[in-house]
């Protein structure tokens, strides 16, 4: 992986996935259900359990106990009456009726209730119907004119739009406090104005729950100075879908209230992180991803970090909220962190492949496989802005020509010319790059290599291998000519002959021209020395049956002396030099 991404788009990546994470949790519902599902299973399975409330209890209405009565709805108005007066007796610091009382009974028992509700002793809370519950009108007249005199609170469970679980309260709903509230107000615990998370405790139940058959049975001890709550545990009447019931039976909405009392009168708040700390999650994430994406590590350690910072993420917020701290679904953050991993690393992969592909275009096909993968794991020192920058090498350059090229060309027709010069130069520079050179340039029928670019050699042995190395590719340009020239006469096409002027020395290797069409070049003496030896060589006697003349400079034959056949030329004063040069045939 190539570090192509900088630290600014790094930001500019964790910024982007973060904002779409961030809206995508607030405008797509099947993120938020998923998010609220890891929390509740948090809830359920992982948040450490709490005693029960000791200053609350649950009277239940069962099965049973309506079944004892002469008839099951509405409740009976004698019995809630009777109730009542026996949990005054008990000691209970207040009561609150979890039970609608919206239609009339026997108008003796429907008096009787009244009198005990407001009568003197442990004050009582009614359950009130908000406006928004649906009732004829007969039923809203009976109801308010009930509640005419009596402590009331509304008991609407905050359902959510998504997924219908309850997890908010309402302490206060058009103006009436909710029944847990009104039951805090009435012992002196002040509530809240907003509405708030309800902070669930578990195991259940939460608070001691009795059958209301079973309370005159109850040693006092057991309810004196509680604040009792009556309602329905009855299955498939008042039950509701809440955190602590993911994956099992629905909960009794009288018990949600006592849920909601506990906290009240604990003054706790609930363990969920807030929307500041799941957005600084999500944002901490992504610029995590987004930075593991610039530290230029390889795809494999990348796929492997990712899946164990999504196991981290995971692991640290189950053991946060089992140590009894935050509860936050790591699914947005885990989402995000991936997403900007991937997006970062996916945009620093494209800007890998247009380098690659910048630098490959620059060098052609002429570059041999280990040179160009040398040159690719070097690029970060080789490359400048895009592009090579200029550096000093000491290379072997060889500069080639086709002897007579011009009575050919003006013999073949064009289409037979090009073929002609086509299969030569590129049978030409097979061989180049078979032996680690690089094609830099053909002029005309003239090919312009070196060996030992554009990577500078810093070790002499390194120098002196890349000029063997040149020499055998003239060696190996004699067969190969061979082989050629075997098939132009099949074709009736003429044979090719050739020289070659080869010089080792230094010089600058650097990409000229336009940005849109860059060409990678050596500047120096030495090329110019490479093209004057070539045209010396036409001086020289070829080998017996060879197709090709190899004329060196001293540089060079001092580097490959002992491994060719070669004699010298002497000094020779080339054009635009002033000192001689010596120079040497290789026998080809």
């Amino acid at each position: 992986m190539d570090r192509a991404v900088s630290a600014r788009e790094g930001l500019a990546v964790a910024a982007l996935v973060a904002g779409l994470m961030l809206a995508a949790g607030a405008l797509l519902p099947p993120l938020a259900i998923a998010d609220n599902l890891v929390e509740d299973f948090a809830i359920s399975r992982i948040v450490p359990p709490r005693p029960q409330q000791a200053g609350i209890a649950v009277i239940g209405v069962t099965e049973d106990d309506l079944a004892a009565l002469p008839y099951r709805a509405p409740l009976d108005r004698a019995m809630l009456a009777k109730l009542v007066e026996v949990l005054r007796a008990k000691g209970v610091r207040a009561i609150g009726l979890d039970i609608l009382v919206d239609q009339p009974t026997e108008p003796a028992k429907d008096a009787l209730l009244r009198a005990v509700l407001t009568g003197a002793g442990a004050p009582v809370v009614q359950l009130s119907a908000g406006r928004e519950t649906p009732m004829t009108e007969q039923q809203r007249r009976f109801h308010d004119a009930f509640l005419v005199g009596l402590r009331t609170g509304h008991g609407a469970l905050a359902r959510e739009r998504l997924d219908g679980v309850i997890r908010r309260h309402f302490p206060w709903l058009d103006g009436l406090p909710s029944l847990p509230a009104a039951l805090a107000e009435a012992v002196g615990v002040p509530i809240p104005h907003q509405p708030f998370t309800i902070a669930w405790s578990r195991p259940l139940p939460a608070v001691p729950v009795y059958s209301a058959a079973a309370v005159p049975l109850l040693p006092r001890a057991w309810l004196d100075g509680k604040i009792v709550l009556v309602g329905l545990e009855v299955p498939d009447i008042d039950r509701h879908r809440t955190p602590l019931t993911l994956g099992g039976a629905a909960m009794a909405g009288v018990e949600i209230q006592a849920q909601v009392l506990a906290q009240l009168l604990e003054g706790r708040n609930a363990p969920l992180a807030g929307p500041w700390v799941r957005a600084g999650a999500v944002v901490i994430a992504a610029l995590a991803g987004a930075g593991l994406a610039i530290a230029g590590l390889s795809t494999l350690w990348l796929v492997g970090l990712a899946g164990l910072g999504e196991l981290v993420l995971w692991l640290g917020a189950a053991g946060l909220a089992a140590s009894g701290g935050l509860v936050l679904s790591p699914l947005a953050p885990g989402l995000s962190w991936l997403a900007a991993l991937g997006t970062a690393s996916a945009l620093a992969s494209v800007r890998e492949r247009r380098a690659r592909a910048s630098l490959m275009q620059l060098f052609a096909s002429h570059l041999s496989a280990p040179v160009a993968a040398e040159v690719w794991r070097l690029r970060h020192t080789f490359l400048r802005g895009g592009r090579p920058q200029p550096r000093r090498l000491m290379a072997t350059v060889m500069f080639s020509d086709i002897e007579s090229f011009t009575p050919v060309s003006e013999r073949l027709t064009p289409e037979r010319l090009v073929d002609w010069l086509e299969a030569y130069l590129e049978a030409m520079t097979e061989v180049v790059t078979d032996h680690g050179g690089l094609v830099l340039r053909f002029i005309g029928d003239g090919i312009l290599a070196a060996f030992g670019a554009p990577i500078p050699r810093d070790d002499p042995a390194a120098i002196d291998a890349d000029a063997v190395q040149a020499v055998n590719a003239a060696l190996a340009m004699r067969p190969a000519l061979d082989r050629l020239n075997q098939r132009f006469a099949a074709e009736d096409l003429p044979p090719v002959k050739i020289r070659i002027g080869m010089v080792t020395g230094p010089m600058v290797g650097c990409s000229v021209g336009a940005r849109r069409h860059l060409e990678y070049t050596l500047l120096g003496d030495v090329v110019n020395t490479a093209a004057r030896l070539e045209g010396l060589a036409r001086t020289v006697e070829p080998a017996p049956g060879s197709p090709c003349r190899v004329v060196v400079a001293q540089s060079t034959w001092e580097r490959v002396a002992g491994t060719v056949e070669g004699r010298p030329i002497g000094p020779v004063a080339l054009k635009g030099k002033e000192q001689t040069v010596m120079a040497y045939q290789i026998i080809c």
